[in-house]
């Protein structure tokens, strides 16, 4: 009975052994085939010259993908390595709120405070709290309007002076407005309480403990850390054309850079509590960023269990779409590989499109107003007088300039009756709201 109760165990182990490998090979097979999607997607994109960059996508602990992805060779401006640090612009919103929340667990701040428990005289300091900071609903917009001189001169506290001056766009909490103006707050608060500039705060407070020791700092820090950084790249005269990473009409307050490898040990980070919890939404935690010439995003699904870092240093590419299609291939969900696009153009009767004619305002791009006018028969878009765009009609109410491109310019009927847009640019769409004729 011995012999039999040892040889039971033995063919116990030796089942459970082939049912781990046969779950191993499934995990191999399914993660191969995950690899290849991504890989393949990325691989057309390029070749249709509309992405340089890197990708490094993950399921659970196991990379999946890391790859650098050139549209020239490595003599180019433009090539990239899976160890190039890229500019990450508003992706340093989530890793402050990543300071925030920790700075809260330890009993330093709340998010129900009130900007005026930290700045004097702040206009309606006691209703906006820094919740409303972190959601954009603190009524503030989304780039100083008051402002003379350029960005990139201002000091933190030249920054809070200025936005103590800005009229509120609404009530505090009562709507959202995407402002740039409040994360400046945020900074300067983080700053405060630990007494030292932002960008040190992140250096020593993120950057350090979590081991990013290839991320850092543009300005504020001792030590720039800057030793491989991807330069910037934007399509000019159907030219890819090198432009500066520092835009001097942009704060120069939290100007990080990282790579693919430190922003998924952020990641990994930021999936655990207390982080989880306060920066998912659904389940997923992400966040975007980008300028001219340079797109980054994070993403984590906490329920599924992967994430991604992409990043580019080229800003043709459908960013938007990339990402979607991307959660998509992680999911193991079918997505339409990037593919050479030849838009038709058709007639539209011009009555049709004096529907159309007026100036449309575009609060997101930091109220920038365009004007459509008929010419020649056809819609031509104005920026202050000067033409800056002709439009072919898709249908009677999309329109587009280059025929290669997915982006529009789409009229929408609203509640007056008549139309406000919506414009693809660079692969984001934004709302322009027609203007009133006084």
């Amino acid at each position: 009975m011995r012999y039999i109760g040892i040889l039971f165990i033995l063919l116990m182990g030796m089942a459970c052994g082939q049912r781990n490998t046969l779950e191993d090979k499934v995990l191999v097979s399914e993660w191969s085939g995950m690899r290849d999607s991504v890989d393949t997607y990325f691989s057309k994109l390029t070749a249709l010259k509309q992405f340089n960059g890197v990708v490094l996508a993950y399921q659970g602990d196991e990379v999946i993908l890391h790859q650098a992805y050139n549209l020239q060779g490595d003599t180019s401006s433009l090539f990239v390595t899976t160890e190039s640090q890229f500019d990450i612009h508003s992706v340093s919103k989530l890793m402050t709120h990543y300071l925030l929340v920790q700075l809260e667990s330890q009993g330093k701040l709340s998010m129900d405070q009130t900007l005026d428990d930290f700045f004097e005289g702040f206009p309606q300091g006691d209703q906006i709290t820094l919740q409303m900071l972190l959601d954009h609903r603190s009524g503030l917009p989304r780039e100083l309007t008051n402002l003379e001189g350029e960005e990139i001169d201002l000091s933190p506290a030249e920054i809070v002076a200025l936005a103590k001056k800005e009229p509120l766009l609404f009530e505090p909490g009562s709507d959202v407005q995407y402002s740039n103006v409040g994360y400046e707050l945020l900074y300067e608060i983080v700053a405060q309480i630990h007494g030292k500039p932002f960008a040190q705060c992140v250096v020593e407070e993120l950057f350090v403990p979590l081991r990013m020791d290839h991320s850092g700092v543009h300005f504020y820090t001792k030590d720039a850390q800057i030793t491989n950084l991807a330069k910037n790249h934007v399509l000019k005269d159907s030219k890819v054309v090198e432009v500066p990473n520092i835009s001097r009409d942009e704060f120069r307050t939290a100007r990080l850079f990282s790579t693919t490898a430190d922003l998924k040990k952020f990641l990994d980070s930021i999936s655990q509590q207390p982080f989880a919890s306060a920066l998912q939404h659904k389940g997923i935690i992400q966040k975007d960023g980008g300028s001219r010439g340079i797109r980054a995003q994070v993403y984590r699904d906490l329920n599924q269990d992967f994430g991604f870092v992409l990043l580019a240093n080229y800003d043709e590419m459908p960013f938007f779409q990339a990402v979607e299609d991307l959660a998509k291939m992680m999911k193991s969900e079918p997505v339409d590989y990037p593919e050479e696009i030849n838009r038709k153009a058709m007639e539209v009767e011009e009555s049709v499109l004096e529907n159309y004619v007026g100036s449309y305002v575009f609060p997101d791009f930091d109220g920038l107003v365009l004007e459509v006018a008929i010419q020649d028969g056809g819609l031509v878009i104005l920026q202050e007088g000067e033409i800056i765009g002709r439009l072919q009609a898709e249908s009677p109410t999309v329109f587009f300039e280059d025929p290669k491109s997915r982006e529009s310019f789409e009229f929408v009927k609203n509640e007056a009756g008549t139309y406000d847009a919506r414009m693809g640019w660079k692969g984001i769409v934004v709302e322009g709201a027609r203007k009133r004729v006084e």
